[in-house]
């Protein structure tokens, strides 16, 4: 394990979790933190599955191994999320979301009422699972390509998402489509398949990796994210692709600093590698997926009982302004992330590693 890009996981995650509560300025830094975690994920199966030869058993073995770890805790926090719903009497059955939403393949729909139904943050399942699905092909037929060929081929790939994306006019319901959609995702995945090749070039200049560039290093990186998030903010012109493609040049560099300089970190490096930054990497996967559970358990059971405005109450009070900082939303952000991070950790020690030992 790599512990700076697990101590990143850690933060993306905390800072999607603190936006879709309603903290101001971390909407940039949500879109960066997606894109790492599917970049991140291809760059790590890359690293550890270098499949040279794929026989039908082998790729069986991969999927059922990967699937595994998606599928079981997927149905865990929907049936947690239903039985919420249920409880505070708001629960409405759509047959064809929930058949789509149990198969973890409600990011194909294109439809918001689709893809967002029930744990609106297993799209993210949806589309990962679709990456694992490619990646032993993927690893089989575009890992042995030269360098500059898989360089062409991103390169069109990118032209075509610029394409598609130009045609939704900037139109935000299409645009969110696209941007849960997995072959539209799976671009990111394959640059981060790449890097894992070029880190391996890369390493081979011994003066880079020295230790007491470390800090320099992981500096730029944090530089680079934020030069990127300020840019955008100042630029109009960059605002229809604030969500996708302005993120690949900063997480590429991130990824490639964690894992130049791992094992000699600078001093940003030696906090992300820390004890709780660790713990929290451990259990961000949880953390993005039961964020929604959260939200709906003081919404419906917390606000209630305190005398206050659950966070759907709130929004329809403020006009759905994320940025009305008031006395409630204050309230909000300060227990659903303790809460997030408390199912997260209960969730990961009492079901996920247990299951984790049971199968493999």
């Amino acid at each position: 394990m790599i512990k700076t890009i697990n101590g990143w996981r850690a933060v993306f995650a905390l800072m999607i979790v603190l936006f879709h509560v309603g903290m101001s300025g971390l909407e940039e830094m949500t879109w960066a933190g997606v894109s790492f975690f599917f970049m991140a994920s291809g760059m790590l199966l890359s690293m550890k599955y270098p499949f040279k030869r794929l026989d039908g058993n082998g790729y069986k073995r991969f999927v059922w191994r990967h699937a595994a770890k998606l599928f079981p805790l997927h149905w865990l926090v929907l049936a947690l999320w239903l039985l919420v719903m249920a409880f505070a009497g708001v629960l409405v059955i759509k047959p064809l979301a929930l058949t789509l939403n149990a198969l973890l393949l409600q990011s194909w729909s294109l439809v918001h009422s689709i893809y967002y139904s029930y744990n609106h943050f297993s799209w993210f399942l949806s589309t990962l699972l679709f990456c694992y699905l490619c990646y032993p092909l993927l690893a089989r037929w575009f890992n042995p390509l030269r360098l500059r060929y898989r360089a062409i081929i991103l390169i069109v790939l990118a032209i075509i998402e610029f394409a598609v994306l130009a045609a939704t006019g900037g139109d935000d319901y299409y645009r969110t489509a696209l941007y849960v959609f997995p072959p539209m995702r799976v671009v990111d995945f394959m640059l981060g398949m790449t890097l894992a090749d070029v880190v391996t070039r890369l390493r081979r200049w011994s003066w880079l990796s020295r230790s007491e560039n470390g800090t320099d290093a992981e500096l730029l990186t944090i530089a680079l994210l934020s030069a990127t998030v300020m840019t955008y903010q100042d630029s109009g012109w960059l605002l229809p692709w604030g969500d996708t493609m302005i993120w690949w040049l900063p997480v590429a560099v991130t990824l490639l600093v964690c894992v130049i300089y791992n094992g000699h970190e600078g001093f940003v490096g030696k906090i992300l590698s820390s004890k709780p930054m660790q713990w929290l990497g451990d259990i961000s996967f949880e953390i993005f997926i039961l964020q929604g559970l959260a939200l709906l358990l003081y919404n419906y059971l917390l606000a209630p009982v305190m005398a206050h405005l659950g966070l759907m109450a709130l929004a329809d009070e403020v006009g759905n302004d994320l940025f009305a900082m008031s006395g409630d939303r204050l309230l909000a952000i300060c227990l659903v992330l303790p809460l997030d991070i408390l199912l997260a950790w209960l969730i990961n020690r009492l079901f996920t590693r247990p299951l984790t030992r049971h199968l493999w």
